[in-house]
C-alpha cells in the first residue's frame, strides 16, 4: 500500500467517523408532528373550501360557505392604514413566526444518539433508559447504598445516599463513575454531570 492511498484511507475513515454523529442526530432528530398536524389539517380545510367555492361558482350556484361579497366590500372599503387591515397583517404574521419557530426549534428528545463503530448502524437508547444505566453505574460504587439519576437535557444529575460520613469524596466517585458510563455508551451529545449525596447526619 502506498502512502497516497494510506493517506486517502485515514481520511475517509475520518470522513465516515464524522458523519456517523451527523447521521444519528439526523436520524433521532424529535418531530413536531403534533403542529404539524395542525398546520396540515388548516391548510387542507382552507384548499378544500376554496376549491369548492371555485367550483360552485362556475356551475353557477355559490356554496356562500365563505361570505365572499362582504369580505370583497370589506376589502374595497379598507386602506392598508386601517386598524383592523394592520391587525389582520399583524396576526398572519405573529403566526407565520411562531409556525416558524415551531419547527427551527427542536423538541424533546425521545432517543439518545450513541457513537457506533459501524458506519453504517445508527444506535439511540431512551433518555430514561439513559438516566437508568447511570443510576445503577452511581449504585454500584463502594459505599453507595442507593443512587438514582436524572436526564434533563444535556445535564445529569445524580442524588445517591451512603452511610459513610464524607460527602466531597462519594460525590467526586459518584461523578467520576457516572462519567465513566457516559464515556462508555458514548453519546454523541456531551453531558454534564452534578452528583449530590446524603450522608447520616
Amino acid at each position: 500500500m502506498t502512502e497516497d492511498t494510506r493517506l486517502r484511507d485515514t481520511a475517509g475513515s475520518a470522513a465516515r467517523t464524522a458523519a456517523r454523529p451527523r447521521a444519528a442526530v439526523r436520524a433521532f432528530r424529535p418531530r413536531r408532528t403534533i403542529p404539524a398536524m395542525i398546520a396540515s389539517i388548516a391548510l387542507l380545510a382552507a384548499g378544500v373550501l376554496t376549491a369548492l367555492e371555485v367550483i360552485m361558482a362556475l356551475w353557477g350556484r355559490p356554496a356562500q360557505i365563505v361570505p365572499i361579497d362582504d369580505l370583497n366590500r370589506w376589502a374595497a372599503a379598507t386602506t392598508w392604514q386601517d386598524r383592523a387591515a394592520l391587525g389582520s397583517a399583524g396576526l398572519a404574521t405573529l403566526l407565520g413566526l411562531l409556525l416558524l419557530l415551531i419547527a427551527w426549534v427542536a423538541g424533546r428528545p425521545r432517543v439518545v444518539a450513541l457513537r457506533t463503530d459501524d458506519p453504517d448502524l445508527v444506535a439511540g437508547v431512551s433518555p430514561r433508559m439513559l438516566a437508568n444505566l447511570l443510576g445503577d453505574a452511581a449504585g454500584r460504587v463502594d459505599g453507595v447504598r442507593r443512587a438514582r439519576a436524572k436526564v434533563r437535557g444535556r445535564h445529569v444529575t445524580v442524588q445517591a445516599t451512603t452511610d459513610l460520613r464524607d460527602a466531597a469524596e462519594m460525590e467526586e466517585r459518584v461523578r467520576a463513575a457516572v462519567e465513566r458510563e457516559i464515556a462508555t455508551l458514548a453519546p454523541v451529545a456531551r453531558y454534564t454531570v452534578r452528583a449530590r449525596v446524603r450522608t447520616p447526619r
